[in-house]
This record gives structure tokens, sequence and C-alpha cells, in this order.
């Protein structure tokens, strides 16, 4: 996040700060891109649309009385533009699926499932990018990239049993870390 903490964002927004814009954007960006890809399965779309959602905040940013304010308008309006955006592409034959979740009684239930989703993803890669360097590295390859012990050791020019010891020790991290919250 910017220089600003979370107490001066509302006041500072409302006052038309570019920073306080830029902090929240840095604040919710990710987590909104995630929640529209699940929604649409479209990442050049769920970009555009999360892109267009800081654009119309920026336009309503004296509207805002709290931060919890501010996240609900960024989901609602993600929500409403990636729904938007579907029925348009089914009209123009463009989308083939997907569109079920948006039309079924159960749609509130799928979008919430999305949001907190989305949510949790960005709390686990922040997580993951807060490991020191080399445990990031070795967890990366293994469980992103899904190299095992044996290539990772050959690429670092490691031990598999330094390896381990990263991945232990990542995973260690990680699981503190979710325990505190």
């Amino acid at each position: 996040m910017s220089m600003l903490n979370s107490v001066d964002i509302v006041p500072e927004l409302k006052r038309g700060s570019t920073h306080a814009l830029h902090a929240v954007h840095d604040l919710y960006y990710s987590s909104l891109r995630t929640f529209a890809i699940g929604l649409l399965g479209d990442i050049p779309a769920a970009e555009d649309i999360v892109t267009e959602v800081f654009v119309t905040l920026w336009r309503k940013h004296g509207d805002f009385e709290t931060l919890p304010n501010i996240k609900a308008f960024l989901y609602i309006s993600t929500r409403n533009a990636c729904i938007n955006y579907a029925k348009k592409a089914q009209r123009d034959s463009l989308l083939k699926t997907g569109l079920s979740n948006y039309q079924s009684a159960d749609h509130e239930e799928f979008v919430l499932n999305e949001m907190i989703r989305a949510e949790v993803l960005q709390q686990i890669y922040d997580a993951i990018e807060a490991l020191p360097s080399q445990c990031k590295r070795v967890f990366k390859m293994c469980y992103i990239e899904g190299l095992n012990n044996y290539e990772i050791a050959g690429k670092f020019k490691i031990s598999v049993n330094t390896v381990k010891n990263h991945k232990v020790r990542a995973l260690g991290l990680l699981r503190l870390k979710f325990l505190q919250l």
C-alpha cells in the first residue's frame, strides 16, 4: 500500500487525492481481479472490468464514508459489470459457458463463494511472497510449478535435503501465518 494508512484513505479520497485512489487500488485490485476472473473465466475482460470499476470509483470519490463502503461498492460494481459483460457476450454468441451460474437460483451463493475465494487466494499469494527468498523460490517451484525435490536441487545446485528443509520451513511459516488470522 502507499504511504497512507487505512484510516487516512477515505478522507483523502473524498478530497480527491490520487494517492488515496492508488492506496485503494493497492488494497483491492488483486482480489477484485481474481473475483472477476472467477465469474467470467476471461482474464483480459476481467482486468478491463476491474479497471473500469476503479474509474467509476474515482468519479464518485466524494460519495464514500468508510473503507467497508468502498469495498462493498467495488465488489458489487465488479459483479454487476461481469454479469452485464456475460449477458452481452451471450447475446453476441461470444460466450457459450459459465452463464448458467448467473441465471441459476444459486447465483448469490456462487458470487459470494467467488468473492471469498478471491480474497483467500490473495491472502495466500501475499503470504507466499512474504516468505524468505530461497524458501519462496523452492516453494513456488515445488507447489506451483510442480517440480520434484531432485529437479529443484539441480536448478539451485543444492542438496535434496536442503530443498526439503526449505519446503518444511516455508510450510511452517505459512501455517503460522494462517493460524494468526
